[in-house]
């Protein structure tokens, strides 16, 4: 399919999170969550949606949650002006032609790779989601169809169905009550609140815990973990998740020594798949880390390192055994990333960062369903209650579609034995049904 852009609307969506969320040295409480629309010649409407977080695309001294908004809805003006500019294309050539300019010209504005590339990346979903409207295809179908464009060779790699449920890793942020003696305010909405009450009532098999780069806080927090899971968690698995909060590798192989020295942490140790950018982003893919990468047994993936294709290649080159998946890194990122790790034995993680229903939550469940990425990091779901945030018309829309994924009494993102059902998402273009009710949306003038 070809297709030219003709005019892209931006509009936001304010959620306040129903506890904290702490990561590295961030902490939400609340934060923006920008929702495009895309208008298309043949005429078609896409749409795509991402968070806005504090301090995770630049992390630079200094910046505030206010600075890196701003500078993420720059990167989304910059990359609709290119693209509107661009004559039509297949989805996959206009990504390819556009990308290189709307980058330079965010670099030259300051903004570091990851926002650079913000701009692109929701750019590129919302037009997917235009081809798979227009064609009347899904995205699994489009892969396999080459309908993007990204190749034939591609369509051979891609799995023959989607799954149809995606197991959920839980997030156990930096700041979560691990059971109730921890929980200072507590929310008392009927949704679990502690990493005790997520066990029981989620029954999840994966758990990503974040670290912080004080080794005996983290030592003591794994060890409060660890009494939970081996107690009720049965055959659980886990990643751990630096969130670059360690200025050398070598800080991450004397942390691991620790663990490995705690008889209390051997089990959890043992259960433990990877680490996940444990580094820093300007210290992670220079060629000193390659010896302490191998102290380390477990391997080491990378993230926020992530910021541009050529990335995963330095990261295989360097010791690293996998990268991680988000679309506000680029749908073709990922496409991209999978094609190489796939061929390699490679670790693909899907990773979220607090995507909410219904635009951002379906679009990274429905490419993690069409690539077989089997559980993925979901937190939006325990820190928003998103639905609050909804006009009755989204509310409505969301329960009537999609009934195997949301309640209909309160609702939420239903999980079921540590699992989505995601077969809904598969069965509608790029994972959504109707629009977004752009007249409860914040519209802004792009700067």
């Amino acid at each position: 399919m070809t297709l030219r852009v003709r005019g892209v609307e931006v509009f936001l969506r304010q959620v306040r999170t129903r506890m904290p969320f702490r990561y590295g040295k961030a902490e939400v409480t609340g934060q923006p969550y920008a929702h495009l629309r895309v208008r298309t010649d043949p005429a078609a409407t896409g749409v795509s949606a991402a968070a806005l977080p504090p301090l995770w695309f630049d992390k630079r001294p200094g910046l505030t949650h206010e600075d890196t908004v701003r500078d993420l809805i720059r990167s989304v003006a910059i990359a609709a002006e290119v693209y509107q500019g661009m004559s039509a294309s297949t989805p996959f050539e206009l990504h390819r032609a556009c990308e290189i300019e709307a980058r330079r010209r965010a670099v030259g504005e300051r903004m570091n790779d990851l926002t650079a590339g913000f701009g692109v990346a929701l750019l590129d979903a919302a037009i997917i989601d235009a081809a798979c409207r227009g064609a009347r295809r899904t995205f699994h179908q489009g892969l396999k169809e080459d309908l993007f464009g990204v190749g034939a060779d591609f369509a051979t790699l891609v799995p023959d169905r989607p799954l149809p449920r995606i197991a959920v890793r839980h997030t156990v942020g930096l700041s979560d009550p691990i059971y109730g003696s921890e929980v200072l305010t507590p929310v008392r909405d009927g949704l679990p609140e502690t990493l005790a009450e997520v066990v029981q009532v989620y029954r999840p098999h994966w758990y990503k815990i974040k670290l912080s780069g004080d080794a005996d806080a983290t030592l003591d927090r794994l060890r409060k973990i660890a009494l939970v899971l081996d107690r009720d968690a049965g055959e659980y698995e886990v990643t751990l998740d630096g969130n670059e909060q360690f200025q050398a590798m070598a800080e991450v192989a004397d942390l691991v020594r620790k663990i490995e020295g705690r008889p209390w942490l051997r089990n959890l140790w043992e259960r433990t798949a990877w680490i996940e950018q444990p580094v820093t982003r300007e210290e992670s893919l220079v060629a000193g880390v390659t010896a302490a990468i191998k102290k380390i047994w477990k391997p080491v993936i990378i993230d926020e390192s992530d910021g541009t294709d050529e990335a995963v290649d330095r990261a295989l080159a360097l010791g690293y055994q996998g990268i991680s998946a988000k679309n506000c890194k680029g749908v073709y990122r990922t496409l991209h990333s999978y094609r190489r790790t796939v061929k390699t034995g490679a670790i693909l993680s899907s990773e979220d960062l607090m995507n909410i229903p219904v635009v951002p939550l379906h679009q990274d469940l429905c490419v993690a369903a069409a690539l077989h990425l089997t559980h993925s990091e979901r937190n939006g779901h325990h820190y928003i209650r998103a639905f609050e945030y909804f006009s009755p018309k989204e509310k409505e829309a969301a329960i009537r579609e999609f009934p195997e994924l949301y309640t209909s009494k309160r609702p939420t993102v239903q999980i079921y034995n540590g699992a989505i059902d995601v077969s809904g998402i598969n069965e509608f273009g790029f994972g959504v049904c109707s629009e977004p009710d752009w007249e409860f949306l914040e519209k802004l003038s792009l700067p």
